[in-house]
Parts: C-alpha cells; sequence; structure tokens
C-alpha cells in the first residue's frame, strides 16, 4: 500500500510539474500559478505515506487535485470540457479503490459538489469560459451518471478485491486452529517491539508455554478434539495476559509464546507463572499440563531470537521438576 501511495504521490507531482510548464507556455498564467501552488501540497503527501498514515496521503491527493481540476474549470477559456470532466473520474476511482468506505464517501460527495459548482458557473456566465453558450445542463446529468457508475464498479472491486486480500492476509499470519499469531507474524511483530523498546530503554518479558504429551493427546481424543484443547489454550492465554500490549502466538505445535512490555523485572516471574497456569486446566474429560519458560528484555538477551532460546531452555529446565513448573533461561543454552 504504502508503494502505491508514494508512486500516486510522484505521479501526480510530475503532472502537476508538467500542467505548470505547459500552461506558463500557453500564456495561461493564473492556471500555471495555481497548479505550482499545488505541487507542495502534493508532495506533502508522501509525509503522510512516511509516518504510515496511506489513507491520509490518499485523501490529501484527491482533495488537492479536485481543487486543482474545479480552479481551471473557472479559469480556463474552454470551460467545462471533457479532459477535465476525465479528471474528476480518475479521482472517484482511486478514491473507490484505495480508501475506506467513509473517507471514499466524503471525497465522492466533495466531486460532485466542485463539479456541480463549475457547471453552474459555467452555465450562468461566472467562469472565463468562452463556449459556455454550448453546455447545457443535460451535460452536467451525464456526467453525473457517468461518474456515480464509475464510483458504485470501483468500490464494488475494491470491497471484493480487499476482502480477498484480507482472507489471503489473514491465512498468511493467522494460525487457523487458535487465531494466533504463527511463528513468522509473531517473530516480525516481536522484533518491531523490541526494537522500539531498545530505543526508548523499555523492558519486555518473553514466556514460552509447551503442553506435554501433545502428539500423545492428538492420538488418543483425535485431531479435531485437539485442536478444540489448543483454541481453549489460545483462549486462556489470551485472557491471562491482560492488556493489548501483550503480544500473543503459537510457535510450534504445542508450543505457545506471550511477549510481554513493558513489566518491571520483579514482576515478570510472577506473569510468567501467572501464564503457565492459566494452561494447566481440566476441559471436557482432559487434562492439560504444561512447562514455561522466560526469559527478559535488555537482561537475558536484545533479539526476539535469542530471546526465544532463553525461554525455551527454560522450558526445557522446567519440565524436570515436578511443581512449579516454571523457569528462567538456563545458564547455558
Amino acid at each position: 500500500m504504502t508503494a502505491i501511495v508514494r508512486l500516486a504521490v510522484v505521479v501526480v507531482t510530475i503532472a502537476l510539474f508538467f500542467g505548470t510548464s505547459f500552461n506558463a507556455f500557453e500564456g495561461h498564467r493564473d492556471i500555471a500559478i495555481l497548479m505550482a501552488l499545488a505541487t507542495p501540497l502534493g508532495i506533502s503527501a508522501l509525509g503522510f505515506a512516511r509516518a504510515g498514515h496511506n489513507e491520509a496521503a490518499i485523501a490529501l491527493l484527491c482533495c488537492v487535485l479536485i481543487t486543482v481540476v474545479t480552479m481551471v474549470l473557472f479559469l480556463n477559456p474552454l470551460g467545462v470540457h471533457d479532459v477535465a470532466l476525465t479528471a474528476y473520474g480518475g479521482i472517484v476511482v482511486i478514491a473507490a479503490l484505495l480508501l475506506s468506505r467513509r473517507a471514499f464517501i466524503a471525497i465522492l460527495v466533495l466531486t460532485l459538489v466542485s463539479a456541480t459548482a463549475a457547471f453552474a458557473a459555467d452555465l450562468l456566465g461566472f467562469s472565463r469560459s468562452e463556449i459556455g453558450h454550448f453546455t447545457h445542463w443535460t451535460h452536467y446529468l451525464d456526467f453525473a451518471m457517468i461518474t456515480l457508475i464509475f464510483a458504485i464498479l470501483g468500490r464494488y472491486a475494491s470491497e471484493k478485491l480487499f476482502a480477498s486480500l484480507g482472507e489471503a492476509h489473514y491465512a498468511a499470519t493467522r494460525d487457523l486452529t487458535t487465531g494466533l499469531l504463527n511463528r513468522h507474524s509473531f517473530f516480525d511483530a516481536a522484533g518491531s517491539r523490541l526494537r522500539h523498546a531498545h530505543s526508548q530503554g523499555d523492558t519486555a518479558v518473553l514466556v514460552v508455554a509447551d503442553i506435554d504429551a501433545f502428539r500423545r493427546l492428538n492420538l488418543v481424543i483425535g485431531h479435531a478434539a485437539a485442536d478444540g484443547l489448543l483454541a481453549e489454550v489460545a483462549l486462556r492465554l489470551t485472557e491471562a495476559a491482560g492488556d493489548g500490549e501483550c503480544l500473543v502466538g503459537r510457535v510450534g505445535d504445542d508450543e505457545f509464546a506471550v511477549l510481554g512490555m513493558g513489566l518491571p523485572e520483579d514482576l515478570m516471574p510472577n506473569f510468567a507463572r501467572a501464564l503457565h497456569d492459566s494452561v494447566n486446566f481440566n476441559h471436557e474429560g482432559v487434562s492439560l499440563r504444561s512447562a514455561a519458560g522466560y526469559s527478559r528484555f535488555p537482561r537475558d538477551a536484545h533479539t526476539i531470537e535469542s530471546l526465544m532460546l532463553g525461554a525455551q531452555s527454560g522450558v526445557e529446565a522446567a519440565k524436570g521438576r515436578a511443581e512449579g513448573r516454571v523457569s528462567g533461561p538456563a545458564d547455558r543454552i
């Protein structure tokens, strides 16, 4: 999405630059100045894109283009002509494809209001058009009908496309059995959070919970029932993790990971025990037990990969205990 927004900014900027040059060469100084003033506004959309506000960037570009097209229709001796109206249609299609429903509706309304004002000025003689007497309200009705058709088709295609992309993205980033982040997505998100925590001087703890004898459970109760147990584990872990600062994922067949941010070091063992306790329960006649290990950021490690190794070494140490099967990282991994 960011690449699309940046490409749109570049294309709009180039178009405004060449529009400025062409109109200056043709002697249309007012239009040239208008486009020259609009060019920095188009470039400013890049700042929104770089900050991750892609929708704001596209909305700003659309508003700039609507303003430019409308003013050109007021100032151009040719008045309301096909090229300018095609520009309105292009803006609507871009908004339909790239913006949320609410933002798209706002841009569509703004476009129709601006086009109505341009047509009214042309018909009533308030513009600089020299051929206004050739314009009729039927032309405006044709424009409105075509624009609405473009808007409906573009939005329908967008929602169908992004729904399919959303399903594909969910399947690629989520564990379908539990709904938690899969291993790749957990590592990616956790790495990003740890980099931010490092820059802010914050702390974090990674807890890994490993279910005992899960393969045997699969054989005894069947895969469908075992999947139900995994979903129950995910639910209990998510509830025990608490607020939205925690990242929960399934990182192996029988292994779950929770990254807690901003916890004081003296509370990290208690946090790990609470998560461990949540994964020891009886469910539909099955007794589920687990072992848990944890590692601390930045005390034990600085990257998600090394934190995972430390926590998994804690899991191995905890498995050798009869009670209190929670352990910090082993002295040697």
